[in-house]
């Protein structure tokens, strides 16, 4: 019994007991995370640590009969400490014996109110790039098999397409003619899939038939991947090409004429050029921050998952593993609170440096934001050939670290979920690491932990 109530104690999530909608039992986490101690918990009914009897109500409306079937709750929602400040809580139940209501029920509680308001910070930025990329001045596009998949605002009041409509037409549609259509590709085709960037300008045709002169720049998502698509940016140069045939015609009527406006065309390409230049290195760096982590570089979660996504497709065709490890560093947050936020995220980048050192490059290494890092490895052959890297990472990772004149040690606890024996899509796989990362963190620390059924109950 001793031993049960030492695991209780030290469990880093919030566990009670109740009965009869009163608390009969609480952990010390949980006591904590409520402000209530467990003398003064025990006995009290259990709406105290909700927003508001409305709030209660709806829970036990929705809780009543999960629980009652036998399954496990498991919610989202605002819960209210004894200060009455409110918090973002996971909460996970479980009836002790579906047929006997009186043996009362289990609940486990954890914080996530930090991950609450990363999400919203994300969602954010994401609304933030998408009100970009819709107001950005220059047409933008992007092309699968030579259909459109998607085109910004710009581009649709260019051509005369609404969105709508243009999306799942075939490409060709925008160009005078077949002939100049394929003419086109054929130039295009060895550029993109060489990783180059195509630059021209070409007549191009809208909707109702009228030509224009169009400035077009075109990548492929991934040169060795064709199948991915390219993205095309456009820009209406119909009134610079009429300038330089106006100027052409100048000259032909007066020799100074043509040297002045040359000058002044000179000046205004210059400008123009400028300008361009800036626009794609704005854009090159919105598409840059959309998937990598400001501090480290590393791929933020949005890529990672498409990483993820990856490797399970290739898994599925090569028949080999996929290997999730979740990476949390031991001991980071003293150093952090000691030393300040700045020698913090020195010490991040060097953990991001030395982990992208370690792997291979068809590896991907990713900070999901504080001191959590993701590794997504394909082409694995066993578990066994996992946990070896994982040791490895252990090992490399446990070497200290000078950040400006302080010697800096930090472990990290890593858990690994491996696809498709774990999991077959992206938020399972992170889930069965990240539970088997906190278990890793449970049993001591600076260890890793494969992912079992039993860490998630």
């Amino acid at each position: 019994m001793l031993e049960y109530q030492a695991i209780l104690d030290n469990a880093s999530l919030g566990i009670t007991f109740t009965r009869n909608r009163v608390f009969l039992h609480c952990n010390e986490r949980f006591s904590e995370m409520f402000g209530w101690t467990p003398a003064e918990l025990v006995g009290q009914p259990t709406d105290i640590v909700y927003p508001s009897a409305q709030a209660y109500a709806e829970l036990s409306k929705v809780a009543a009969p999960i629980l009652a079937g036998g399954r496990r709750l498991d919610i989202e929602l605002e819960m209210m400490r004894r200060d009455g400040s409110r918090f973002w809580c996971r909460l996970l139940g479980r009836a002790i014996d579906p047929n006997d209501h009186g043996k009362g029920t289990i609940f486990i509680t954890e914080d996530i109110t930090e991950r609450k308001q990363a999400d919203e910070a994300r969602h954010q930025l994401l609304l933030e790039y998408q009100a970009i990329l819709e107001n950005a001045s220059l047409g933008i596009t992007f092309t699968r098999k030579r259909i459109f998949l998607h085109c910004n605002q710009r581009f649709s009041e260019m051509f005369g397409w609404p969105s709508k409509e243009l999306v799942g037409q075939p490409t060709h549609i925008v160009y005078p003619s077949m002939q100049a259509y394929e003419e086109l590709t054929q130039m295009a085709r060895p550029i993109l899939r060489g990783g180059g960037r195509l630059d021209l300008e070409l007549q191009m045709m809208k909707r109702d038939g009228s030509l224009f002169w169009c400035r077009m720049l075109a990548k492929s998502i991934d040169p060795t991947d064709p199948g991915k698509g390219s993205i095309y940016i456009t820009e209406d140069i119909t009134e610079r090409k009429n300038a330089q045939e106006a100027l052409l015609r100048a000259r032909d009527e007066l020799e100074q004429r043509v040297q002045e406006r040359t000058a002044e065309l000179a000046m205004a390409n210059a400008r123009l050029h400028a300008e361009i230049q800036e626009r794609k290195l704005a854009e090159q760096q919105i598409r840059y921050l959309a998937n990598h982590d400001a501090l480290t570089g590393l791929p933020n979660r949005r890529l990672l998952e498409d990483r993820l996504e990856q490797a399970m497709e290739m898994s599925r065709r090569n028949n080999r593993l996929v290997a999730v490890q979740f990476v949390d560093l031991d001991h980071f947050k003293p150093i952090n609170d000691r030393l300040g936020h700045r020698i913090g995220d020195l010490l991040l980048r060097a953990v991001g440096v030395r982990l992208r050192g370690l792997l291979r490059a068809v590896d991907t290494v990713s900070r999901l934001g504080g001191d959590e890092f993701v590794l997504v490895l394909p082409d694995m052959h066993s578990a066994a050939a996992a946990c070896e890297i994982a040791q490895k990472l252990i090992d490399a990772l446990a070497q200290p670290y000078l950040i400006e004149g302080h010697e800096l040690n930090v472990t990290p606890s890593i858990g690994i979920s491996l696809f498709p024996d774990d999991g077959t899509d992206v938020a399972t796989l992170l889930g069965s690491a990240d539970a088997a990362m906190y278990h890793a963190k449970k049993i001591g620390r600076a260890n890793y932990q494969l992912f079992t059924a039993d860490m998630k109950t």
